[in-house]
């Protein structure tokens, strides 16, 4: 697919080459770019905190914007504790480099992103994640006394399939387990509210970890961190947080403020959503589920056609360069319904 380097922010609309496109890729789910009070917002914030705060959260001298953030997020969630971190992806490595030390053995899913794997931790891109679990289980039963990390996204977001994880419940009882959740394309998109899935698996029998980036739908460059009084000690004892400068204050306030905008979003996005797969339920050759804002392909090459139509789709190699190109669309709050009509009606001049 090729490649459309642009100069300004991406919305529904891209201009590319003196024609524009409708714009069914990235993972701005809410389209909270899109939301001029959110950025009145974000300004807002800048103008009172600066541009950065490059100082350790240890520092003598601490802005009470990111322990405020932590407890509203930690209290929305149902989780007991939070860490706010500078990317999702350093709230991964965190994450996982911290189990690599206590855990005797990492179990990682098919579909776990690299954030949360560590280097020298293959997995098995052919295993479905059904495959996986039930491998879990067996390999539990297996072994007694050993403390096993089990590392997992939310959300599958090639298939695209949301994972449930009631299935742990049948792990052997003689063994401690940690379950690591990666929800950054869960927040703000599914679960409870805009704060992802810990509520839903709380009270299985594991020690339960829900990391991820809240710059996806939530608009917010920054990584959180959610679990118990002692993993969210061991994250912010470590050296990596006390070493690392912390997000931008001024998005974090914008966060704190924009409850209500992200709900409006919310609605939106789920309304969007609703509309296309009802439309296109019958159609073959697509994959959806009803609760995520991705539809794919059985098939590749379609990017091109929907391109040449008039449409961006997502297409590129992932999570390797040397993987097949994954054509997706990815719907989003700010989609109009004539913008949902015109993909509708390609997506059935391609598949009837």
């Amino acid at each position: 697919m090729q490649h459309h380097p642009i100069s300004h922010k991406i919305g529904r609309i891209i201009p590319w080459q003196g024609k524009d496109y409708l714009y069914f890729s990235g993972t701005a789910y809410l389209g909270m770019g899109s939301v001029p009070e959110f950025e009145e917002m974000i300004m807002a914030g800048l103008m009172q905190y600066g541009p950065n705060h490059g100082a350790s959260r240890f520092s003598n001298v601490q802005l009470r914007v990111y322990q405020e953030l932590e407890d509203y997020f930690a209290q929305e969630a149902d989780a007991p504790f939070a860490s706010l971190l500078s990317s999702g992806f350093m709230a991964g490595y965190i994450c996982h480099s911290i189990l690599g030390e206590i855990c005797d053995e990492l179990w990682p899913a098919p579909d776990a992103h690299p954030a949360i794997l560590p280097n020298n931790l293959d997995v098995d891109s052919n295993c479905s994640f059904g495959e996986f679990a039930q491998n879990c289980i067996k390999k539990s039963h297996t072994c007694k006394g050993k403390t096993i990390g089990i590392l997992s996204n939310a959300v599958d977001t090639i298939k695209p399939a949301i994972h449930d994880f009631q299935w742990v419940e049948a792990l052997s009882p003689a063994n401690q387990y940690y379950l690591l959740i990666d929800d950054s394309h869960a927040f703000g998109v599914f679960g409870k509210g805009i704060f992802g899935t810990y509520s839903f698996w709380k009270d299985l029998p594991v020690q339960l970890i829900v990391t991820g980036s809240l710059g996806k739908a939530l608009a917010t460059p920054a990584g959180m961190i959610l679990g118990d009084a002692a993993f969210v000690g061991k994250v912010k004892n470590g050296a990596m947080f006390r070493g690392a400068s912390p997000a931008a204050p001024g998005n974090c306030q914008a966060f704190l403020q924009a409850g209500s905008l992200f709900a409006h979003q919310q609605r939106l996005l789920r309304g969007n959503m609703e509309y296309v797969f009802d439309k296109v339920k019958d159609l073959p050759g697509l994959r959806f589920e009803q609760d995520f804002p991705v539809l794919t392909f059985e098939g590749s090459g379609f990017a091109e056609q929907l391109m040449k139509a008039g449409i961006l789709i997502s297409s590129f190699s992932y999570p390797r360069p040397e993987d097949i190109p994954v054509d997706r669309v990815i719907i989003s709050a700010y989609h109009r319904i004539e913008d949902l009509d015109f993909l509708v009606d390609q997506l059935y001049l391609l598949f009837r």
